[in-house]
């Protein structure tokens, strides 16, 4: 298995949010995922191929879109002579991975010849070539700041953008790129999510503690607090702290003021109503890692992203009433980190795929029918986040560097560029 991601049994890692969490330390689960692998290889090393297909799937069940587990099912299909099966999956693992080198795989053999394969390889190419639609906006004066979210006041016409490793919010000029301290606070954590009710009265805001922030210790492991501030006078005027294994990474508000949080930790979507904080839906049985969170046109559908399954949606009235929605033969059900709805379309920024890709998937009757790519394979685009519209504009953050800490968690800034913000007209379809 030639183009599997290679890694030792003893570090199974799980994906979640840019934060990688060892899945021994989750117990039962994460023991079970080992002892079935360490099966799984010997069956294969045994040419025990019917066992090998039986383990690959009940690790692909267990753990969707694992670069290894889903590769090696892929394998496991050849070797048992289902074909239409192993190209399905292989497609799946390059679609999320178009670097992968599958093209002289033996166990794909049996392949070879198909114009399945063929296809596939060609696939390949494609998936690498570079679009580049969008276009620089601003670069920031701060470039330690470690961006994730961005928001514009229209009232005041303020830009404001978080930080990760700083623990602030900060505004900028949208000419110059000049970073001023808009929001601190000595006991703020790395800021998330950040969004304003539609009178622009309060910013929510959410925040974690996490190793990349500065200040970190591990007394604070598992602290996360959402933040209510009063928007003129930049003050924290309600504080939600929870305890736990929960990460906020995106919220979104009605127009009613009620607020929605998606939980990276535990798949869970938070509600907030009348300043109370409460579970609104749990998705621990059917979902992975939560992210971003938007409304449909009319706010009866609330769409959220799984960064390894997809799009879930939800009848806001009932949520019982929900499915994962089918996404096009081109399009990765991975990765999918920022997420926003427009004008019957939703703009997907997908930073948990090679090469990273910003896309517009096409809606109708609330089921996905097209996209387009609007940046794909950008060198300079390190990992695109999150972003907003404003008027007809998409406004994303381009270069986020999570890939830029070692393993002590600090940032290496003579590998990182100045915070880029890139924007891509809507109209341009």
């Amino acid at each position: 298995m030639k183009g599997i991601k290679y890694f030792y049994p003893d570090l199974i890692f799980i994906e979640m949010k840019h934060i990688y969490f060892l899945l021994f330390s989750f117990g039962l689960l994460a023991q079970s995922q080992k002892e079935i692998y360490l099966a799984s290889t010997k069956a294969y090393e045994n040419k025990d191929y019917a066992t090998f297909l039986k383990l690959s799937n009940q690790l692909d069940s267990l753990r969707p879109s694992h670069p290894t587990f889903s590769y090696n099912l892929a394998c496991a299909y050849a070797l048992n002579n289902k074909l239409d099966k192993a190209v399905f999956k292989l497609k799946e693992c390059l679609l999320a991975n178009a670097g992968i080198s599958f093209e002289k795989e033996p166990d794909f053999k049996i392949l070879f010849d198909t114009d399945e394969f063929k296809q596939l390889v060609d696939l390949k190419v494609k998936l690498n070539e570079r679009i580049t639609t969008s276009e620089k906006f601003i670069e920031l004066s701060e470039k330690d700041l470690h961006p994730e979210s961005l928001l514009n006041l229209k009232k005041t016409k303020t830009w404001l953008i978080n930080s990760i490793r700083n623990k602030k919010i900060v505004s900028f000029d949208e000419k110059s790129g000049k970073c001023i301290d808009w929001l601190t606070d000595e006991k703020l954590f790395s800021v998330f999510a950040m969004k304003a009710d539609k009178n622009e009265r309060f910013l929510w805001i959410t925040t974690s503690a996490i190793p990349e922030m500065k200040g970190y210790s591990k007394d604070l492991e598992g602290k996360s607090e959402i933040l209510k501030v009063d928007i003129e006078t930049k003050s924290i005027v309600k504080r939600f702290p929870v305890q736990g294994n929960h990460v906020f990474g995106d919220l979104v508000i009605n127009k009613n003021g009620d607020i929605f949080l998606s939980d990276s930790g535990e798949a869970m979507i938070y509600q907030i109503k009348n300043d109370e904080l409460s579970i609104w839906l749990d998705l621990k049985k059917e979902a992975f890692n939560l992210q971003g969170i938007t409304f449909g046109k009319d706010e009866n559908e609330l769409f959220i992203a799984d960064y390894l399954k997809g799009i879930l949606k939800i009848n806001v009235q009932n949520p019982s009433e929900r499915n994962w929605l089918k996404l096009p033969n081109d399009v990765s059900k991975k990765g999918i980190d920022g997420f926003l709805y427009s004008n019957n379309s939703l703009i997907v920024i997908q930073n948990g795929v090679k090469p990273h890709r910003v896309i517009q998937l096409y809606l109708s009757n609330g089921l996905i029918v097209d996209s387009k790519i609007i940046d794909c394979n950008r060198t300079e685009m390190i990992e695109p986040t999150n972003g907003i519209i404003k008027g007809n504009v998409f406004y994303f953050i381009g270069n986020s560097p999570w890939s830029f800490y070692d393993g002590k968690f600090n940032l290496n800034e003579s590998k990182i560029n100045f915070p880029t913000i890139y924007k891509y007209n809507l109209n341009a379809n």
